[in-house]
Order: C-alpha cells, then structure tokens, then sequence
C-alpha cells in the first residue's frame, strides 16, 4: 500500500528516471574514456529511484526491498568514481588486475553483508517512523555501514585529490574541465556535512542522493551541452604515447620526471623504473646551455645509442620549461631518429672518399703504365730503340700491362657490384675447381718469387654463390698473398665446413699487417703498400672482396701476425 503522494520521492524518481537518460545517451553517442561516466550515472540513477519508491512505502518489508535496491547503485558508486578518475587524467596503466580486484572486494561484501540480513552489518535494526507526515524509514547503522560511508568518502576525496594533482597547472578547456569535475565532486560532501548536522527534512530523509544527482548532471551538461569534455586531457596523453618520436621531461634538478613509450625504447629497459632517475648519469653527452631566463633559446644536439648491437642517431631538441615568475624548471626533450638519414650522410661521406680514391687511381695509378707504354712504343716506331733494347723493356711492360689489366677489371666489378637493383646469380660452385683455376692464372708470379703454394680444398666441396664474385674474391686474396711473400714462403688454400656455411682461409707465411693497419682492412677509405719486391696496388681488392662476400650472404675477416704471415677468411652458404 502506498502513502498519499509526497513531492520528495516523485522528484527523486524523476531525476533517476533521467539519470537513466542520461546513461543511455552518454553511452551510445560519447567515445573514449568520458563513456565509463555513464556507469556512474546509472548507479546514481538506482540510488535515486530505489530511494523514491522507499519515500512512498508505508510498510517496512517493501521499504527494505528498496534499500536492497538502492545499494546496487549505492555499493559500486566508489570503486566506478575512482576507476573513472585514473581514466580521465590517463592513469590507466594502473588499474592492473590486482588493483582492479582489490577496488571489488569492498562493493562486494557491501552488498553481501546487506543482502544476507543474518549478519546485521549494515542495519542493526529497521523500524517505521509514523510520526511524520510519511512513513520513514529509521535505521540503526551497523558496523559496516559506518566502514563503507568511510570508504565511499574516501574514495571521492581520493578522486578529487587525484584529479587537483594532475591538472593544477592546467590552462584554457583542460582547466575549466578540472573544475567542473571537482566542483561537481564537492557538492556531496557539502551535503554531507549537513546530514552529520542533522540538518534533514523530517529529520529521516538523506539528502546525499539529491547531492549526487546534482553532480551527474553538471558533469552531464559538460558532456553534452558544452562539449567540454571532447577532447579529454587522456586523448592529450594518448598522442604523446602514439608518437614516433621519444618525449622525456626533466625537472630543475635533472631528475627524469615523465617518459612515452617510444623513449623507454631509446633507455633500452621498458621495465625499469625511469622516474627520479639522474639525467646525466644516462645522457652525459647532454649539457643545457639555458641561462634559466624566458629568452632561453632551444638547442638542438644529436646523441648516438646502440640498441640491441644496432647504432641508433637521435637529433635531440631541448625546450625549457618556465614557471610563471620566470623561474627555470625543467626541460622537455624530444628525441627524434635520423639514424637513417645519418647513415645515408656517412655513406655518401664514404662514397665520396671512395670516389676521390677511383679518380686518383685512375688519373695517377692507370694513366702512368698506359703513358710509359705509349712512350715506349713511340720510341720503337721512331727508331730510337733497338730490338734488343725494346726485348729488355718487354719484363717491365708484361709486368704494367698485367696490373694494369688487374686494376681495370677490378674497377670495372666494383663499377657493376655499386649498380641498384644488382641481381647476385647464385649457382653451385665448386671450391676447389675454382681455386685450382685461379691458382693455374697465377703460376708465373709464384715461380717468379720461389713461392711454395698448396691447395687443401677438398674436391667436390660446392658452395651457393654468384660465380664471377668467387672467381674476383680468390684472385684478390691470392695476388694479395703473393705480393706480401718473400722468396721462400709458403701459401695455402683451405676450407672448413660448419652450420651450412664454408669458410675458405688463405694464408701465408710472409710479412704480415701491422695492428694500425690491420684496423684500415675493409674499410671504405682504401689504402695501400708496396709488395716485397715492390709491387704496386689500388686498395681496391679487399674493399670489393667485402661487397662481394656480403652480396652473397657471407662474412670475411683476417688474423695476421707482423713478420710471421696473414690469414684471410671469408664463409659461403654451402649449396643445398
């Protein structure tokens, strides 16, 4: 049976009612975080309507029924105010599984604790209050009613703390947002106030849902009339997080007071713990010209890392953070890769090293035995130079003409190997076939400086490669071999196999590299020093004897020992 009609309860039914409005309409047409609000308002919407009917019962078992219902709304209110406060100012990263259940236990025993009435722990005791205008409901409040108003406070005041903290120095709509939401937190606790008061109508009737009501609709108006709340500070954080570029914070003291994820890439350990650590002990390259003034200019300055075993360049942009007074307080630094663009300068630096050498070789190395084979060849057709002379010269100009053939067709495969879009022709290619082939090429300077050479290979050994690169590789390392060999010395040609790859070694027993040296071999900038007799060479072989081993999937290095010999080996995938 209800009592007579009271304005009281037919208001809070109606603001419910709309509550539920509201929620709906939050929840379809709103994006992002500001959705989680709706939640709330539906609890408060509960709250409200189950209060409403409780106002119009005049028997005690329909108005329990109702409380029931209220603590629907009433129970999840804290833990869905707090989830949504760490959403909003991007805390997210927080609600782990473990805090996010430990937010549970309480609404949960709440509500255990009130529908199991056995325990007593939220009402002692329930009676009807007749001597009003309306029934009332009295209530004798249990242990837990006082532990969940305590924790419903605390969580709203957390919220609200929360919420000053992070957005104290805010400016413009981020500001405005912050005060609505916190002027919107504080209308219950002024409601609250004047319950403890007892400052109530009838001196039974708990204005805190009316309080609550108030605050979902201002922060409902933000959402909808005022669209203050479409571009959140959250969305501010998620594109500091979805950019490419690393984004690190300092404070007056150097210390590391925020990071994005991109950064903790550049730190290397995602899982540490960056914040409050000291700047200079990780970036000492770093210095801050700033002269703690608001005409500070930024600096720009490049940092090198190595990742992984990878080097890493960052152009580094420094912008100093001021206070209002003027104060230095900080610097942002935006960490932006160009180890690309590095890459492309050090190896067009290279290139142009490279291409400075070629010029020298061929204006200097390649036109000098070209000219005095001209000469020559000018004398004998004037005359000059008779047949037993012009015999005496053919050693001379066998021995030009060969290198000069060795150096063309050592410009012309490096020439062709610097093509874009090369395509390497890998075919089987047996080893010891080819070496046997070089070494046959090769005979003459090996008996002309006594050399004792040896080919170990094994025959049949086949590796997967293209074939003129082998061929160009082996007659480097051979000419290299004899060219650094005294009289006497000894040269070898072997290969092991091991993880699908064969690694060939030729050495020698002459005069090794010195360690300054040794550090120049393979490098782009060539170098070169005349052999034991003399000869003369480009610096060219090692560096193409590099690409070629690369192109074809492999690797090539050198031990040497001065004054007791060298060995050069490089590995090939073996043939399938």
């Amino acid at each position: 049976m209800l009592s007579a009609f009271n304005i009281f309860a037919f208001s809070l039914i109606l603001s419910g009612v709309i509550s539920l409005i509201l929620c709906w309409y939050i929840l379809k047409k709103l994006i992002g975080e500001v959705r989680f609000f709706g939640l709330i308002m539906l609890g408060i919407a509960m709250w409200a309507i189950g209060y409403g009917f409780e106002l119009n019962c005049a028997s005690l078992s329909n108005m329990q029924f109702w409380t029931n219902i209220q603590y629907l709304g009433i129970a999840s209110l804290p833990t869905l105010w707090i989830i949504f406060v760490l959403k909003f100012i991007g805390k997210k990263k927080w609600l782990t599984a473990p805090i996010l259940s430990l937010l549970l236990i309480e609404p949960s025993l709440t509500l255990y604790f009130k529908f199991e009435h056995n325990y007593n722990l939220v009402y002692k005791s329930l009676s009807l209050d007749v001597s009003n205008q309306i029934p009332l409901l009295q209530i004798t409040p249990g242990v837990w009613y006082y532990a969940h108003t305590y924790y419903f406070y605390l969580m709203l005041l957390g919220g609200v703390f929360l919420l000053i903290a992070r957005f104290k120095n805010a400016h413009g709509l981020f500001k405005r947002q912050n005060e609505i939401l916190i002027l919107g937190a504080l209308i219950p606790w002024v409601i609250s106030i004047t319950y403890l008061f007892h400052l109530r109508p009838l001196k039974q009737i708990d204005l805190t849902p009316v309080s609550f009501i108030i605050t979902s609709f201002i922060v409902s108006i933000g959402f909808l009339r005022y669209k203050l709340f479409n571009i959140i500070p959250i969305a501010r954080e998620k594109i500091i997080e979805a950019l490419s570029e690393g984004i690190l914070v300092i404070d007056g003291l150097n210390r590391i007071i925020d990071v994005n994820p991109e950064m903790l890439k550049i730190l290397c350990d995602k899982n540490k713990e960056w914040i409050g650590e000291n700047f200079n002990g990780i970036f000492s390259e770093i210095e801050f010209t700033n002269s703690g003034n608001l005409t500070a200019n930024q600096q720009k300055v490049e940092v090198f890392r190595e990742i992984n075993g990878r080097p890493y360049y960052y152009s580094v942009k420094i912008t100093p953070i001021f206070e209002k007074k003027g104060v230095l307080s900080g610097n942002i630094l935006l960490f932006r890769d160009i180890t690309e663009r590095k890459e492309s300068v050090l190896k067009l630096e290279s290139l142009n090293q490279l291409k400075d050498r070629l010029f020298s070789i061929i204006a200097h190395d390649l036109r000098s035995p070209l000219l005095s084979l001209m000469d020559i060849l000018n004398l004998v057709g004037e005359g000059m130079v008779t047949d037993e002379e012009f015999k005496s010269f053919l050693p001379k100009i066998a021995k030009n003409i060969g290198y000069t053939s060795g150096l063309v067709e050592n410009l012309l495969y490096w020439s062709k190997s610097q093509l874009s879009g090369m395509v390497i022709d890998a075919v089987n290619v047996d080893i010891y076939t080819m070496s046997e082939m070089t070494l046959e090429a090769f005979a003459d300077m090996v008996a002309g400086k006594d050399l004792k050479i040896s080919n170990q290979i094994t025959p049949g050994t086949v590796v997967l490669c293209a074939k003129h690169m082998l061929q160009a590789i082996l007659r480097n390392l051979i000419t290299n071999a004899i060219k650094f060999c005294r009289p006497g010395d000894k040269i070898s040609i072997g290969c092991n196999i091991e993880d699908g790859f064969a690694t060939i070694q030729v050495a020698d027993t002459g005069i090794g590299i010195s360690n300054e040296n040794l550090s120049k071999l393979f490098a782009s900038q060539t170098f070169t020093t005349m052999g034991t007799i003399n000869e003369k060479g480009t610096g060219l072989g090692l560096l193409l004897c590099k690409d070629f081993v690369e192109k074809n999937k492999g690797k090539i290095w050198v031990e040497s020992i001065l004054n007791q010999g060298s060995t050069f080996y490089f590995s090939l995938p073996m043939a399938e």
